[in-house]
């Protein structure tokens, strides 16, 4: 007969095994848009003119801020939320900035928040300044008492040379840290940490920040990954398709005040020079 404290020990490690492999905690979302390809599944375009303004490349997903425009910003958002401690990481490529004549900056960007604008939120950007500082800028709100406290940090770039890098928001137990890297490369580097509290994500936008309306900027977006205690709502792997993504409901970007006031007395000239000429035709007549 098999002596029991040797079934015992094997038991128990499958039943340990088991546990382990149930109750691993987390959950992630990776996308890689060097694939030339959007995932229309799992995130939603944002901001005025997507169907014109993101698209996808072999290079990664190309948003392009126009000048002129008044989008504020441009990107995408998920599906699903983030419950717990998370890490969000994108990785990116400046092709072009114009400096801004106002703002707090024109640049690839991170921003999250647990609901609407008067709830705990943060961001990360890698900002123009319209000092002509290139700058990493920090933000995050909390509730204290019933208010909203927002701080608010600027730390100027490592390397402005290099047009290329990482961002990453990462929190544990409602501490913000803010991470940067300059270079496809190179390691992350701790920028800061601020409070911002535990409460679910409902809001997370990935994209390109615009200072101003005469503030453009190219920038291409590689990859972005997003782990969590939890993801949910998130769309199942099996489901997700490989379609091109292909945009048709958002409406186009708005005209700034000021172009807009000029076309329009631009018209309005072309009508009062064509209602003229009419009435001194009909008057020779």
């Amino acid at each position: 007969m098999t002596p029991l404290r040797y079934l015992i020990v094997p038991l128990f490690a499958v039943v340990a095994c088991a546990v382990s492999a149930t109750s691993a905690p987390g959950a992630t979302y990776e996308w890689d848009f060097r694939n030339g390809h959007f995932d229309n599944l799992s995130l939603v375009p944002m901001g005025s003119g997507a169907v014109t303004l993101l698209v996808p490349t072999r290079e990664g997903l190309r948003m392009a801020l126009p000048a002129g425009y008044d989008v504020k910003a441009l990107g995408f958002s998920p599906r699903f939320t983030l419950r717990g401690d998370f890490e969000v990481t994108v990785e990116f490529t400046i092709l072009s900035r114009t400096l801004p004549k106002s703002g707090h900056g024109t640049g690839p960007s991170i921003y999250l928040s647990t609901g609407s604008t008067q709830d705990p939120a943060a961001s990360i950007g890698r900002l123009l300044r319209p000092d002509g500082r290139d700058i990493h800028g920090l933000f995050a709100a909390r509730i204290d008492d019933g208010k909203r406290v927002p701080t608010a940090r600027l730390i100027n770039v490592a390397d402005s040379k290099v047009m290329s890098g990482r961002l990453q928001l990462k929190r544990s137990q409602g501490e913000i840290t803010y991470s940067a890297g300059e270079g496809r490369n190179a390691p992350l580097r701790p920028l800061a940490t601020l409070s911002m509290g535990e409460g679910e994500v409902t809001m997370l936008r990935i994209g390109v920040s615009q200072s101003d309306p005469q503030s453009s900027a190219v920038v291409v977006l590689h990859n972005v990954r997003i782990e969590a205690a939890e993801l949910p709502h998130i769309p199942s792997e099996s489901s997700r398709t490989a379609q091109l993504y292909r945009p048709r409901y958002q409406p186009p970007p708005a005209l700034s005040s000021r172009r807009w006031l000029w076309q329009a007395l631009a018209a309005l000239g072309l009508a009062v020079a064509a209602g003229s000429w009419w009435w001194k035709r009909s008057s020779n007549i």
